[in-house]
């Protein structure tokens, strides 16, 4: 009887090393940050957004967050993990970009981690000029994004010289 015992150990212990491989780890590849540097607009519930969206004083009243080239994110007038809209709160913190190679959610393998808030970070979607954060399609989990295309400034004609009467020298 002990003998049995014994190996009936021996196999558990056995079948719990072989059940811990690395395959189950995740491993976090960087992606290149370059298309989500700028500004960014919620545009949940804000009716047709097909067209571009225009830096001004319109978008002072939204949720944006501003993607910087130092790996950098502004969030302004809300919170980056949990879907709220603050008028008066805004953050600023480190991020990272990455790609996971086996997410629990089917088809987002990109991720992005804020240091103040995420700490396994957020399953994006980055699609041209929408990005989609969020786990579903289901609304309340998600938030969809455009980015914000700077205004145009119009050019300003130079003003010619008026020529001056040259004067005697003398």
């Amino acid at each position: 009887m002990k003998k049995i015992l014994n190996i009936i150990c021996f196999v558990a212990v056995i079948g719990a090393f072989t059940a811990c491989s690395k395959d189950d780890e995740e491993v976090k590849t960087p992606k290149d940050t370059t298309e989500l540097i700028g500004k960014w607009v919620k545009v949940d519930g804000l009716g047709n957004v097909d067209t571009a969206i225009t830096e001004g004083p319109q978008l002072d009243t939204l949720k944006m967050l501003e993607f910087m080239a130092d790996n950098k994110l502004k969030v302004s007038r809300g919170k980056f993990c949990n879907f709220q809209n603050l008028k008066n709160d805004n953050q600023e913190g480190d991020f990272e970009y990455y790609s996971v190679n086996n997410s629990p959610y089917a088809g987002i393998n990109d991720r992005i981690k804020y240091s103040k808030e995420c700490s396994k970070g957020m399953p994006v979607t980055l699609q041209g000029n929408t990005l989609r954060i969020g786990f579903g399609n289901e609304a309340g989990t998600f938030e969809e994004y455009r980015k914000v295309v700077p205004a145009e400034t119009p050019e300003v004609p130079e003003t010619p010289e008026v020529p001056t009467e040259p004067t005697p020298a003398g």
